[in-house]
């Protein structure tokens, strides 16, 4: 037990008051959450406590990775729209059911796997977010190698900006693109499956055009009763 945690246990001891020797550490100099979380900067364990809620999401994010697996954000609970209690589950957690007749393949495993976060509004003064449960079990092996390859080929911003406004503007397709970029980011990695779907989130579908015409049918008849 070094100096710190030895301070907390005897100022938790003498008070039997959480708040109380809160302020004890205070006088001491000593930061209750840094000794919460002294010597874990990089463990996930059941009480680990985050100043919020961005930041405790950005840390179980990059654990899962380094662990080999994606976590994505489940049930969600909110008091005056302040979230108080949140759970994370691997990304093959869930289970999916197709109507197709194919044998179609999915990432859903209903994989066990989950963390339950809460930021208590009651005895927490400082709105800290905490580790409450977490279940530590997988059906599926991790695979660490697997989850820094997907974050390599990522596109980053500037490629992300550049794509979409060539898709926009330009009306270039998949091919011009990928030699634009090849050029620009010639240490990037470029897969066309990557680059189709993001070419697909600015290109305009037939349900958006459909609304476009609507809306364009909704004017022309709004002038047409101002002025025949």
């Amino acid at each position: 037990m070094n100096v710190n945690e030895r301070a907390y246990t005897d100022a938790t001891d003498s008070t039997g008051d959480t708040d109380e020797s809160s302020n004890l550490l205070a006088a001491a100099g000593i930061d209750r959450l840094l000794l919460l979380n002294e010597n874990s900067d990089s463990a996930l364990f059941s009480g680990k406590k985050f100043t919020s809620w961005d930041e405790c999401e950005m840390f179980l994010n990059e654990w899962a990775k380094q662990q080999g697996f994606h976590l994505i954000k489940d049930r969600v609970t909110r008091d005056d729209g302040v979230i108080r209690r949140r759970t994370f589950i691997c990304s093959h957690g869930r289970t999916y059911e197709s109507n197709s007749l194919r044998n179609t393949a999915t990432k859903k495993l209903n994989c066990p796997f989950s963390i339950n976060v809460s930021c208590p509004k009651n005895k927490n003064p400082e709105g800290l977010v905490s580790i409450n449960k977490i279940n530590e079990d997988h059906n599926h092996p991790l695979n660490r190698s697997i989850i820094e390859f997907e974050e390599s080929k990522k596109f980053t911003m500037e490629m992300i900006e550049d794509i979409k406004f060539m898709t926009i503007h330009c009306k270039f397709g998949a091919t011009s693109q990928r030699k634009f970029l090849e050029g620009k980011f010639p240490s990037h990695p470029i897969f066309s499956k990557d680059l189709y779907a993001t070419i697909k989130k600015f290109r305009p579908n037939s349900k958006s055009l459909s609304n476009d015409a609507a809306q364009i049918s909704n004017w022309l008849d709004n002038e047409k009763e101002k002025d025949s």
